[in-house]
C-alpha cells in the first residue's frame, strides 16, 4: 500500500488545477495558437485562478496574458506540436537520482526503516518510468516527423534542416544511453530483489528496446536525408533553368547534331570510322585499283584434312582377356613375395622395371592396390600399401597416385 496521502492540501490543489484546465479549455487552446485574452470578457475572478495556479502569466502590462511554459508543454505532448515539441535527452541526471536514492534505500534498510524503504522504491520506480516515458515520448516524436516528411515545414532546405536536427537529437539519445552502466547497477542493487528486478530486469530490456528503435530511426532518417538531397539538386537544376530564360527570354536551343565544335559536356560520344568499299562505277579508276589489288598479298590456303574413317573396333577372344588377367595377376602375386623375400618394401613401378614386364604403369598399380584390397585381414595385416601422391592443382583436391610403396610388416612394426 502507498504511503501517499491522498487527502494532503497537495493532492487536493492538484485535482482543482487539473479541474481549472478542463473548464477553460477552449481559452487554453485560443491563447497556445495565439489568439489574444480578452480579459473582459472571462472575468477578473477566473484570470486570478488561472494565475495564481500558474497556468497563465503576465509577462508586462502591454503583451497581455500568456500560456506558462508548463502548460505549453504539456499541450505540445499532448497533441504532438512537432514544431514546437521539445524532448529532453539528457540522462545524467536520471543517473544521479538513481544513486541517491539507491544509498537512501540501503540506509533506511540497515536501520530497519522498511516503510521509509518502500515510499523510496516507489519514488525510484517513478523515477525510472519518467525515463522511459521521456525515451518514449522523444522516439515517437522521432517517428511522427519521419512518417509525415517533416510536413510541418514547407521548403527542402528546411527539411533538411529539421532531419538534422532529429539526427543530432538521435545521437544525443544514444550518448545518454550509453552513460547507463548496468554493473554499477547491479551493485547498487545488491541482493535486494525488488532493486535488483527495477534496476537490471526492468530497466535492461526497456533500454534494448529503445536502442534498437533509435538504431531504426537513424537508418530512417539517413534514407530520408539521401531522397532530401535529391530532391534538393532536382529543385537547383530547375530553378538554375527558369533564372536562365528569365534572363534570355528569347533563347532557343540549337541543334547539337549540326554543330561543327560540341562542348566537352555535350561530345561524349566517340568518332564514327565509316566502312570503305571499292567504287566500282568509277571507270576512270580501274587502272590504279588494278595495281591496288596486284600488291595485296596473296591469301594463304589452307589445306584442310578431310576426316578420315574410324578404325574398325578389334574384338579380342574372351579366353585370351582371360589369360592376360591371369598373367597381370600372377605377376602382382610375384611382386608380393618379392617384397616377403627380400624382407623390405619396394616400389611396384621399379619392380616393374627390374622385372621388365610389358604392363602399362597405370594398370599395373591398379592392380597392385587391388590386390593389397582383396586381401584378408590376416594377409593385410602384414603389409603396408604407401602411396606416393600429389595434387593435380592448388585450386581442387584432386590428387593422382604417381606410386605405390609395399612394405613389409612385422607385428604391426615395418621391417
Amino acid at each position: 500500500m502507498s504511503t501517499l496521502d491522498y487527502n494532503s492540501e497537495t493532492v487536493k490543489q492538484g485535482i482543482d488545477r487539473l479541474k481549472l484546465l478542463g473548464k477553460h479549455s477552449d481559452l487554453l487552446m485560443h491563447s497556445y495558437y495565439g489568439a489574444h485574452i480578452d480579459e473582459l470578457q472571462v472575468g477578473a475572478r477566473a484570470i486570478n485562478q488561472l494565475l495564481e495556479a500558474n497556468i497563465l502569466r503576465r509577462a508586462d502590462e502591454e503583451s497581455g496574458l500568456k500560456l506558462t511554459s508548463p502548460v505549453r508543454e504539456l499541450i505540445v505532448q499532448l497533441i504532438a506540436d512537432e514544431e514546437r515539441r521539445k524532448v529532453n535527452v539528457e540522462v545524467g541526471d536520471f543517473l544521479v537520482n538513481i544513486r541517491l536514492l539507491v544509498n537512501k534505500i540501503n540506509a533506511a534498510e540497515h536501520k530497519g526503516n522498511y516503510q521509509s524503504s518502500a515510499f523510496l522504491q516507489t519514488k525510484l520506480s517513478q523515477e525510472v518510468d519518467d525515463l522511459n516515458s521521456r525515451i518514449a515520448t522523444g522516439i515517437d516524436s522521432l517517428w511522427n516527423r519521419l512518417n509525415t516528411d517533416f510536413a510541418f515545414v514547407s521548403s527542402v532546405q528546411e527539411k533538411i534542416h529539421e532531419n538534422e536536427k532529429a539526427h543530432n537529437e538521435v545521437l544525443r539519445w544514444l550518448d545518454g544511453l550509453e552513460l547507463i552502466n548496468f554493473a554499477e547497477l547491479i551493485g547498487f542493487a545488491g541482493s535486494n530483489g525488488g532493486l535488483r528486478h527495477l534496476l537490471v530486469r526492468q530497466l535492461q530490456g526497456q533500454v534494448s528496446v529503445h536502442f534498437s528503435s533509435l538504431r531504426e530511426v537513424q537508418k530512417r532518417l539517413n534514407e530520408l536525408m539521401v531522397r532530401f538531397r535529391q530532391q534538393q539538386a532536382r529543385n537547383l537544376l530547375v530553378r538554375g533553368m527558369l533564372q536562365f530564360f528569365e534572363q534570355k527570354p528569347n533563347f532557343q536551343p540549337s541543334d547539337y547534331a549540326q554543330r561543327s565544335s560540341v562542348v566537352d559536356l555535350v561530345n561524349q560520344a566517340q568518332a564514327l570510322q565509316p566502312s570503305v568499299a571499292i567504287a566500282l562505277d568509277r571507270h576512270q579508276d580501274k587502272h590504279a585499283m588494278q595495281q591496288l589489288l596486284a600488291q595485296l598479298p596473296a591469301r594463304a590456303e589452307v589445306n584442310a584434312e578431310l576426316p578420315s574413317a574410324a578404325l574398325p573396333v578389334e574384338w579380342q577372344d574372351e579366353a585370351t582377356v582371360l589369360a592376360q588377367r591371369r598373367a597381370l595377376h600372377e605377376d602382382v602375386v610375384s611382386f608380393y613375395l618379392s617384397v616377403l623375400d627380400q624382407q623390405h618394401s619396394q616400389s611396384a613401378l621399379a619392380y616393374l622395371a627390374e622385372a621388365q614386364l610389358s604392363w602399362d604403369p597405370e594398370i599395373w598399380l591398379y592392380q597392385v592396390i587391388a590386390e593389397y584390397q582383396g586381401l584378408s585381414s590376416i594377409e593385410k595385416s602384414a603389409f603396408r600399401l604407401q602411396y606416393d601422391e600429389h595434387e593435380v592443382a592448388w585450386f581442387n583436391q584432386l590428387r593422382v597416385i604417381a606410386d605405390v610403396q609395399l612394405q613389409l610388416l612385422s607385428d604391426g612394426v615395418g621391417v
